[in-house]
């Protein structure tokens, strides 16, 4: 079985006043899962109430997960809509949280692939680690993920964009929102892939919710729409996880069967991607949902 190591944020969505199990890593490790990975999570995690309820949900859907240092507790998001899209705001151990990956380098290497999803890459002690994963160019899958509750300060932003950077240069696939790019770069998505391309980045995937995906590789771009269905949307939580999930589990199982990566694979995988964010949107919460066959 293809085994793929997922690293950053897991937390506790409070959503309507409801706790649900979320995180874009956490959430991006779920769905891996769900689409028939084998799955470590490397997350800052603590035992406390909203740290248990991640564990049991973690374990649940057989990801395993390796807890670090959690002084502050475990990480909280208060959710609230802002037209079909969600805004946070986040407790103290979210705003300060802290996954130092050093001593955990052999069991990235050991995976197949190693997706890093929203990391505090505004602190050097934290993104410096990541660039010493084995073989990243073949094996590290970025999504930077970034919120403003995350950045607050210009001086946060432009240490998170250096990071992000640093890592693309060296990764065989980065994602960025169309958000993303707003907040980070202070521009639109396919320009920022263009600059990613430029300094080195593998392949760049452009997500812009309602428009589909874009992957741009060295040689040109694909794009699929997202996934029409009749169905209302009922939150947008966890449709770019899925969609950076249902990637990563495409990508690691056509290296399994010797595949090359080429027009036609991307085409597939856009496709499915677009219709398993599709149906996340119609589920509350952030878990991936699979279309019904």
């Amino acid at each position: 079985m293809t085994r793929v190591a997922v690293v950053g944020d897991a937390l506790v969505d409070v959503v309507d006043g409801r706790g649900v199990p979320g995180g874009a890593a956490l959430n991006v490790a779920v769905g891996l899962a769900r689409l028939g990975v084998d799955v470590d999570l490397v997350a800052m995690v603590a035992d406390d109430e909203p740290g248990r309820l991640l564990v049991a949900h973690a374990a649940a859907h057989g990801v395993r997960l390796a807890a670090t240092p959690a002084p502050l507790g475990t990480a909280t998001a208060t959710a609230t809509r802002d037209g079909d899209t969600m805004r946070y705001v986040f407790n103290e151990a979210g705003v300060r949280r802290h996954v130092d990956v050093t001593h955990l380098l052999p069991l990235l290497d050991a995976a197949d692939l190693v997706v890093v999803s929203c990391m505090a890459l505004d602190d050097q002690e934290q993104a410096e680690p990541l660039l010493r994963i084995a073989d990243p160019e073949r094996r590290l899958v970025l999504d930077p993920n970034p919120r403003p509750g995350y950045l607050p300060t210009a001086e946060h932003v432009v240490r998170f964009r250096e990071a992000v950077e640093r890592l693309a240069s060296r990764a065989r696939l980065t994602k960025v929102g169309d958000e993303d790019a707003e907040l980070v770069w202070g521009t639109e998505p396919h320009a920022v892939a263009s600059r990613l391309l430029v300094r080195g980045a593998g392949t760049v995937l452009v997500t812009e919710g309602p428009e589909g995906a874009t992957a741009h590789t060295r040689t040109g771009s694909l794009h699929a729409p997202i996934h029409a269905m009749d169905e209302p949307i009922v939150d947008t939580i966890g449709a770019g996880d899925a969609t950076i999930a249902t990637v990563a589990a495409a990508l690691a199982d056509l290296d399994a069967r010797g595949r090359d990566v080429g027009d036609e694979e991307w085409s597939g995988i856009l496709v499915d991607a677009m219709a398993i964010a599709a149906h996340t949107c119609r589920v509350a919460g952030g878990m991936l949902q699979l279309p019904s066959r």
